[in-house]
């Protein structure tokens, strides 16, 4: 059951006296040095007061500095994947998880949009009316190491929506897809998205947008459409690094 996950899995946030912080495990590596690990947003003190109240609840509780328990962080040793040899995000559960389920949150420094660092690879839209920038450049979760589904074989299994959690703050939530959208039915079964399964990645669509901005002509770029097999001698991603970044949701196409 979606709801009752989620009502389990925020507990994994709540406050506690221990303000030890427990680094998520990644495979073979530390977690990066450049990066501070935190379930808590930062907001930039630019944000005005009566913007943050919006999203700030007088309830709102310090969230613990320890990792999820629903996924993990792996190297990508698929050769035919366009972020081989980086990193992405992993169902850790046995059971796995089901559509429309909420995993985790997306992490970063909140700023106004128009305040963003256009150099990051980490901003995700946030917001209400997407008015906010949430980066997590060198400040977030294991959510900056989901991957866009793009070259991969496989559609989006996952989304952002933002949500209210049971303290009343606004945060950027990482759901599992829907079983009523019908881009991510199994291309080789034809059968209907029933989650994602333990050890399988999770992908979401950066958006066209952001990939526009970076190689250009979006068609030239994607070289394999989900439900195909890998394609022999495939082109370059163009110096782009997709293994250890989200960026701006969007149209998954």
């Amino acid at each position: 059951n979606a709801n009752k996950l989620m009502a389990e899995s925020d507990d994994e946030y709540s406050n506690s006296t221990d303000n030890s912080i427990q680094y998520p495990k990644i495979e073979e590596v530390s977690w990066p040095e450049t990066v501070e690990f935190s379930n808590n947003y930062r907001w930039d003190e630019e944000v005005p007061d009566i913007i943050k109240s919006k999203y700030i609840s007088k309830n709102s509780k310090l969230r613990a500095f320890r990792p999820s328990k629903k996924v993990y962080v792996k190297k990508i040793t698929d050769p035919n994947h366009p972020a081989f040899g980086e990193y992405g995000l992993f169902c850790a559960l046995p059971e796995g998880l089901p559509p429309g389920a909420w995993i985790l949150d997306y992490v970063g420094k909140v700023t106004l949009g128009e305040k963003q660092d256009k150099s990051s690879d980490y901003v995700s839209d946030f917001g209400e009316k997407s008015e906010l920038a949430c980066d997590a450049n060198t400040y977030g979760n294991e959510a900056r190491f989901l991957n866009d589904f793009r070259n991969t074989g496989s559609f989006p299994n996952v989304e952002f929506n933002t949500r209210r959690d049971r303290h009343g703050e606004l945060r950027q939530g990482v759901f599992v897809k829907l079983k009523k959208d019908a881009k991510i039915a199994n291309a080789k079964t034809g059968q209907e998205f029933d989650g994602i399964k333990q050890h399988e990645e999770l992908l979401v669509s950066y958006g066209k947008s952001y990939w526009r901005s970076r190689v250009g002509n979006l068609t030239d770029f994607v070289w394999r459409l989900p439900g195909q097999p890998p394609v022999a001698n495939r082109p370059s991603a163009v110096g782009i690094d997709t293994g250890d970044c989200t960026k701006n949701g969007g149209d998954a196409a």
